[in-house]
């Protein structure tokens, strides 16, 4: 029946047991006692179905309340006892349909209550016994050998006594095999989720630790802890500026308290090589200090609802102590990189000025030397000797600025024959497609030393983007890439084969996701325009456009 399908294997032997008891007992009382007619036989054993089907569906339903077996159960029994005097007595084939009573109180609630509904039975009977003959019920007279009959029932009962205590020894290996197999099939669903959203950041970080983007490596982070752990609020202080500076999501005011909580214990917190926790509000977080053997750069932490004994807890534990190693890593990597390029600037600044100094002026003060020579002389010089004088100065004038312009040259993205500004990109692309087995076609038209510094810069972060969004979130295999160069403008085009998005839902959040709000910002500062057009199921095209300008800003090298 439709109603103890879902039910446990105990209510579900107790159903079974039920009808086919009550079927046989039916069948013997039907083909036995004579002395009763049809019309009495099928009034008891319809009266008898209908409380069967009524407690059938009343037993599994009431299963988790012992309160609620025990009332059931006493009202079966006072059932049992008044359906069993007119048919029969002691001598019923109904007595073996009582078992059932017996068998839900074994099963269900402790050992006593089985031996209480026995004696309930009995003492039910005695009474009926001695009070009998008043009501004329002289058939229910015990004979010796029903003793017998009695001792087989004694028997039955222990026999289910024992099955009872194996089916709840069983039934709590079962439970605790189920919590055992729900925990595992949890955990790996857990490192499932884990691995694949590590794959996604660790390539995401590693793109904003090569453009210098701290505010994406954390926002990026906040994605990661809120799709992993499913928290609430988290939070990054960030130590490394001047001012101290909060990054988060979730719950303003809770925030706020929580940044003055770390204000006040901030040197206690950066001393701690582990997790610890951290109570606000009556709310707990788990955090982790984000450093290196070399500095201290803030505090990661995230709003944790579990108890300390769950799988999802200590998941959380193991997602922040790898996100503070990583995003530690990268924080060190920029700094590194700041310091590299300081480091190359300064020794390309002092490589030109040796040069410059070495060549350059020494032929500069030869020039000098030679129109001063002219000028001293130029009331004894025929004109065709200053002619040839100042053909001279003209030709190492010619030499020095072709110089001058090797040494301002040796700063740009070209050097010794090579486009760096191609390299770099090409060797981002064949980091992508080996990391992701897919195909990416780069081609490049035009002139690519026409580009200001600042153009090739946003260019490169564009294309990353633009890869990263398309392996990341469209999961493409194909993302072709297209780069015009003209005198006038330049226009990009990456076009991906992955499963696309719902661009006008994207842009109508409150807060883009990071990838849209760069490509945006980045050609908005190239004075670009962008469209991207997108269809679910059909893939993702970015393309921008933006302005040329040949006159470099001041200050800016050429190249």
């Amino acid at each position: 029946m439709f109603f103890i399908r879902n039910k446990n294997e105990e209510s579900q032997i107790i159903f079974v047991y039920r009808y086919l008891s009550l079927f046989i007992t039916s069948m013997f009382y039907l083909l036995g006692h004579p002395e009763h007619n049809i019309t009495r036989k099928l009034f008891i054993i319809l009266c008898i179905s209908i409380s069967a089907m009524i407690l059938s569906y009343l037993y599994p339903n009431y299963e988790n309340s012992k309160k609620d077996i025990k009332v059931l159960l006493i009202i079966e029994t006072i059932g049992n006892v008044i359906l069993l005097i007119p048919s029969g007595g002691i001598n019923s084939p109904f007595i073996w349909y009582t078992l059932n009573t017996i068998l839900i109180s074994s099963i269900y609630l402790k050992s006593r209550n089985c031996w209480f509904n026995f004696f309930a039975y009995l003492i039910s009977y005695l009474i009926i016994l001695k009070f009998g003959s008043k009501l004329g019920i002289n058939e229910m007279i015990i004979q010796k050998e029903q003793t017998n009959l009695l001792l087989s029932f004694l028997m039955i009962i222990v026999a289910i006594q024992i099955i009872g205590i194996y089916i709840k020894k069983s039934k709590l290996e079962r439970e605790r095999l189920e919590k055992s197999n729900n925990q595992l099939e949890l955990e790996n669903r857990l490192k499932k989720e884990t691995i694949d959203h590590i794959k996604n950041l660790y390539q995401s970080v590693n793109i904003l630790a090569n453009q210098g983007n701290k505010e994406g490596i954390i926002n990026f982070s906040f994605e990661h802890i809120l799709k992993i752990t499913k928290a609430k609020t988290v939070f990054y202080f960030d130590i490394t500026e001047n001012t101290n500076k909060m990054y988060s999501f979730g719950d303003k005011n809770l925030i706020d308290n929580v940044e003055i909580k770390i204000d006040s214990n901030l040197e206690d917190m950066l001393q701690k090589n582990d997790f610890t926790e951290l109570n606000v509000l009556n709310t707990s977080f788990i955090i982790v200090p984000i450093r290196t053997n070399y500095s201290d750069y803030g505090i990661l932490g995230l709003e944790s609802t579990y108890s300390k004994e769950s799988l999802v807890y200590q998941n959380d534990i193991y997602q922040l102590n790898f996100l503070s190693e990583l995003i530690s890593t990268a924080f060190e990597r920029l700094t590194l990189e700041e310091v590299n390029e300081r480091l190359l600037i300064s020794d390309e600044q002092n490589r030109i000025a040796n040069e410059i100094h070495d060549s350059i002026l020494q032929k500069l003060f030869s020039m000098s030397c030679g129109i001063y020579s002219i000028i001293k002389k130029l009331n004894t010089y025929t004109t065709e000797e200053i002619h040839n004088d100042l053909n001279l100065i003209r030709n190492t004038t010619d030499t020095v600025m072709k110089e001058l312009r090797e040494k301002i040259y040796g700063l740009s993205w070209e050097k010794s024959g090579s486009n760096s500004f191609s390299l770099d990109v090409k060797r981002y692309i064949d980091d992508m497609k080996k990391l992701n087995n897919i195909n990416i076609p780069f081609t490049v038209l035009g002139n690519i030393k026409t580009l200001s510094i600042s153009q090739k810069k946003a260019l490169y972060r564009i294309i990353c983007e633009g890869l990263s969004n398309g392996v990341r979130h469209g999961e493409a295999n194909n993302i072709e890439i297209i780069l015009n160069i003209d005198k006038e403008s330049t226009y990009l085009s990456i076009k991906d084969n992955g499963k696309g998005f719902n661009l006008n839902q994207a842009l109508e959040k409150k807060t883009r996701g990071l990838g849209l709000q760069n490509l945006y910002q980045l050609t908005e500062s190239l004075h670009g325009e962008i469209h991207i057009n997108s269809e679910i199921g059909k893939g993702t095209t970015i393309e921008i456009i933006m302005p040329n300008y040949l006159e470099l800003a001041k200050g800016e090298a050429a190249i």
